[in-house]
This record gives structure tokens, sequence and C-alpha cells, in this order.
């Protein structure tokens, strides 16, 4: 094999080695961490990491319950898992929860946790229960792109990871765009809790978007779609560069523009070359050191 044969066979085998990594890399669909600074829906971003440095309590109604009165609030942390400062262990959900039931019982106008339920949030495996996951997800409210000014679209962040006596919990925060409400500890209030689904609605000038126009990124595009882009780049800077030098060092003029262009011209049979002396050594009719083919 010539010496141009063997920088033809290398070049391919490293782009072969290429696509594959590249294929590989694809392979891995790990969903990206939840970043509640970078939420994006519809072209609009969206950035709540003001409401992640504290914890927000939202008190329910006080039930009667003979013979004492109930009263069940619920810690909300929309970005985060909500922090357990040191010695209040027991007034907080187990670690890993962003929405914490809380059960009370109220006597002499002081009010008793009970019970410590986590709604959403994550928790690892354990000999009797499997992992759970958070899993934030976002959307737009349904009805909401009736509205003209698409920066005050309401939208909103599913949480979901609790279990409650063997059924599966969850939280839907809405989200409503109002400039008026600028403190972080403001705007949250609790709709219902139905069907294992703890309903809120947070409004804060925190959910009110910015509209972006969003650019392709090679997190949406495929292994072999970021080699062909990457391939046609620096072919394209190959061609105008090996152009520009052809006409300015031998004045050349039409295809002896080219760069290579002698090269390009014996590629066929190069190609041609190359595989069959790969199909010679897959199927053992490699030439012997006397070049010789063996029958």
């Amino acid at each position: 094999m010539t010496r141009t044969h063997a920088r033809l066979a290398a070049g391919v085998s490293l782009a072969l080695a290429t696509l594959i990594a590249l294929a590989a890399a694809q392979g891995d669909t790990t969903p990206p961490a939840f970043d509640c600074a970078k939420i994006s829906i519809g072209g609009a971003s969206y950035d709540i990491s003001s409401l992640k440095t504290s914890t927000i309590t939202v008190q329910g109604e006080p039930k009667e319950e003979h013979p004492s009165t109930i009263r069940v609030d619920y810690m909300v942390n929309p970005c985060q898992a909500i922090p357990i400062p040191d010695g209040e262990l027991k007034t907080h959900c187990k670690a890993g929860a962003w929405v914490c039931q809380d059960i009370k019982v109220i006597e002499d106008d002081k009010p008793k946790t009970l019970f410590l339920k986590t709604i959403a949030g994550s928790a690892p495996a354990t000999d009797t229960t499997p992992a759970r996951d958070v899993a934030p997800t976002v959307a737009r409210t349904e009805g909401s792109n009736d509205k003209e000014d698409k920066t005050d679209l309401p939208w909103s962040l599913t949480l979901k990871g609790g279990n409650i006596d063997g059924r599966d919990q969850s939280a839907v925060i809405n989200f409503v765009c109002d400039r008026s409400v600028t403190d972080a500890k403001q705007g949250l209030a609790l709709d219902k809790y139905d069907n294992d689904v703890a309903r809120f609605t947070w409004k804060s000038i925190s959910a009110c978007a910015s509209m972006n126009i969003e650019l392709p990124t090679s997190e949406g595009m495929s292994g072999f779609r970021v080699f062909l882009t990457v391939f046609g780049v620096l072919g394209f800077i190959y061609i105008v560069a090996g152009a520009a030098y052809n006409y300015k060092t031998y004045g050349a003029r039409g295809l002896d523009l080219l760069p290579n262009l002698d090269f390009w011209r014996d590629f066929p049979s190069l190609v041609s070359d190359v595989v069959r002396s790969v199909w010679d050594s897959v199927t053992g009719r490699a030439t012997s050191s006397r070049g010789y083919v063996s029958v």
C-alpha cells in the first residue's frame, strides 16, 4: 500500500471513530438537571431563582375535628429540596422533599405537628421501596395562549415523587405574572389538595417571562448531524483557504483553484484501492511479502 493509500485509510478510520463516538454520546439520554433560573416554554424564558432562597410556608384553614382543631400547612420550595436547619429535623419532612405537608393539631391556640408527609421530592431506594424522583416539568397553563401579552402567560410547574400510604403524590404550582408582587416570600396560596395532588397558585414578578429567540444547540441535534455540521464547516474552510492560496501563489483560475486537484481526481480510484485492500485482508487474500496473492 502506498503512503497516499495509508493516509487515506487513516483518515477513513478517524472519521468512523468520530461517528461512533458521537453516536455513543447521543445515546446518553440522561435529562439535564432542573435549573429554575433557566426555564424555557415556547420561546419565553423564566427565572424563578429568587424564590429559591427561602422555603415558603402556606397555612391551611383550621378545621374542627372533635375534640381538637386540625390545620394542614405546606412547606414549598420550587427550585430545590427544602433545607433542614440544624435541630429542626422533627419539624421538617425527610431530606429530599420539595413540598412537605405538615398536619398540625391546635391546642390552646398552639399548633403542634402530628405528621409530616412528603408530597413531592426525591428519595433513594430502600429495602421495601423503590427510588423516587421529583422530576420537575413545566408547561403552559391551558387556555393561556389566548392572551395578547405573551410575557404574562401563566405556566405551571409539576413536582412528583411523594408517597402516602402507597399512593403517589404530586404538586402543581401555577405561576401567574404579577409585577406588583416583588417579595419572594409573598404570593403563594394553596388552591386545594384533592386526589393526592396539592395545587398552588404563585403570583410573583418572577413568574413573568422575557421573550427570546431560541437557536438550535447541539443538545437538540443528533450525533450524526453534529458530525455533518463540523465536517461541512471544515470542508468549506479547506476549499476557501486552498483556493485563495492557489490564486495568490500560482495565479490559478477555474478548477485549478481547487486545492489538491490531482488528489481529488484520483480519489475514486484511491478509495477503490483501500476498499479492495481491506476486503483482501478480511477474506485472507492479502498479498504476501513477495507481492503475490495467496491461492
